[in-house]
């Protein structure tokens, strides 16, 4: 899922294809919906530049969007975008911290796929968003009142569909943790605002470092399965590896950073 930034202009690119051909419809219409609305965000027409379709849809607010490309009779494509309060670091912050990180050699697109794969994985791994985030939640998805809710570092709920709609409800948080809220019965759910405002110095740091290594990885000398090596001046080194001893990255100083921020599971007997 493509991520953008709030605060800048979302400009969408599409190419319809059909296995490894490119499809080029006459016109194609694109419908921008925020997941929970009802009406959509912004719709127009693309604009066409070879077999890429182009579609400024504005400043969104955070959150996530479902992206239609309508291009008629000859292909329909969905898509879903996210934008986010913020990255974990920006590009030129990567560059500049390794010479070999050259637009030359690493595209922007490339730099950017590494960074939103740093940030999916961190949040895999500890459960928690290094960035701000908002997902909508229907009632259905919705865990009862006093339980938790499934996102940590909740920054807001704020209501959707019926009379009070936009409205923020309060909430009662543990830590990390927040438990559902009381919302009206006429809601169609809830948007949470949720991952932590500003990036902590270490995550920060150590994503820089796993992002050169996604990078980088495909040019090491040592091979993907390797589980220990052997140089030719002797010895034999064993290497972190993913899945194996706790290690999540295989990047031990990547891995002790996002040891601190998982919590520590608590095992609670209920008496009847």
């Amino acid at each position: 899922m493509a991520r953008y930034m709030s605060g800048r202009s979302v400009n969408l690119a599409h190419t319809f294809l059909d296995d490894e051909t490119a499809l080029t419809p006459a016109t194609v219409t694109v419908t921008v919906t925020r997941n929970g609305a009802t009406t959509a965000t912004a719709t127009g027409p693309a604009t066409a530049a070879g077999t890429v379709y182009t579609f400024s849809a504005g400043m969104l607010p955070e959150g996530v969007y479902s992206v239609r490309w309508d291009g008629g009779a000859t292909a329909v494509d969905l898509a879903t975008v996210e934008v986010i309060g913020g990255p974990l670091f920006t590009i030129a912050e990567l560059r500049a911290s390794d010479d070999e990180l050259t637009a030359q050699r690493f595209g922007t697109a490339d730099v950017k796929r590494a960074r939103e794969v740093v940030e999916s994985e961190f949040q895999r791994i500890t459960g928690r968003s290094f960035v701000p985030r908002t997902a909508f939640l229907s009632v259905a998805e919705l865990p009862a009142p006093g339980e938790l809710l499934p996102t940590s570092d909740v920054r807001s709920v704020t209501v959707v569909g019926g009379l009070e709609a936009g409205s923020v409800v309060p909430v009662e948080r543990v830590g990390q943790f927040a438990y559902t809220p009381e919302i009206p019965a006429d809601a169609t759910g809830v948007e949470v605002a949720y991952g932590f405002p500003s990036v902590p110095d270490g995550i920060h740091r150590v994503g820089m470092l796993y992002a050169r290594w996604l990078l980088m990885a495909e040019r090491s000398a040592i091979p993907d399965r390797a589980t220990s090596f052997q140089p030719a001046d002797g010895g034999t080194y064993t290497l972190s590896t993913p899945g194996r001893g706790g290690a999540e990255t295989g990047l031990p100083d990547v891995d002790a950073v996002l040891k601190g921020y998982r919590p520590d599971i608590v095992n609670s007997v209920g008496v009847a």
